[in-house]
């Protein structure tokens, strides 16, 4: 297993995978021409398939070698989508990340050739703010969807920077606010209004009693 992608503090994982298995498809094809040299050596007479048995041989090792290189490589090829950015890892011995925070994110695209399309694979195109230009993402399982995750988290991060930003406007507001104006009322007028509330289950005997005294204190 390769090093998971680590998230930041309230951070959230929304989409992770790794490459479609198209990845592999120089590997299958060099099985079936292995399996087909195989059978030719079968048919061959007895020299020639000496010599077949000896390709056959070689080439399984190095096949068989490629292909668990490429198996390792496949799983610790990362691309994901959280709550922040997109986030993107590759390599076994010499390491490639990509981070790209969703709020620096102009665009997303995909590319699908029509096996692509047939296969559920596709390239994904993200459009970014920086000098580094496009980031351009292969083999990415479901192209499409991607895309629209990514769209619905630019729009939730979006969404959540202006629920932010109006909190802090109400709590500026709030502290810079003029006091408020004293009351008006006659003392008598706010004894009936305090009766009242007492009445009306609104302000508990301790809590009467203090504001009685109050506006006692006022007459």
């Amino acid at each position: 297993m390769g090093p998971q992608i680590e998230l930041m503090p309230n951070e959230r994982m929304v989409l992770h995978a790794h490459p479609h298995w198209w990845f592999f498809y120089k590997q299958v094809a060099g099985g079936l021409v292995l399996v087909a040299l195989f059978l030719l050596r079968g048919l061959a007479g007895e020299a020639l398939a000496t010599v077949l048995g000896w390709v056959v041989v070689v080439a399984a090792v190095i096949w068989l070698a490629d292909t668990i290189y490429e198996l390792v490589q496949w799983q610790t090829t990362r691309f994901a989508v959280t709550t922040e950015r997109v986030a993107y890892q590759s390599g076994i011995i010499r390491r490639r990340g990509v981070s790209i925070p969703l709020n620096r994110i102009n665009n997303v695209n995909f590319n699908q050739s029509l096996i692509a399309r047939m296969l559920n694979n596709g390239v994904v195109i993200i459009e970014s703010a920086g000098e580094t230009g496009d980031s351009v993402f292969e083999n990415i399982p479901d192209p499409e969807q991607v895309r629209i995750i990514i769209f619905e988290q630019i729009q939730a991060d979006e969404d959540a920077d202006s629920a932010r930003d109006a909190a802090a406007l109400a709590q500026v507001m709030q502290q810079h606010a003029p006091p408020a104006a004293p009351s008006t009322l006659s003392p008598q007028e706010r004894l009936k209004q305090l009766n009242e509330l007492r009445s009306a289950g609104l302000v508990s005997e301790e809590e009467f009693a203090r504001k009685r005294a109050d506006i006692l204190e006022d007459l």
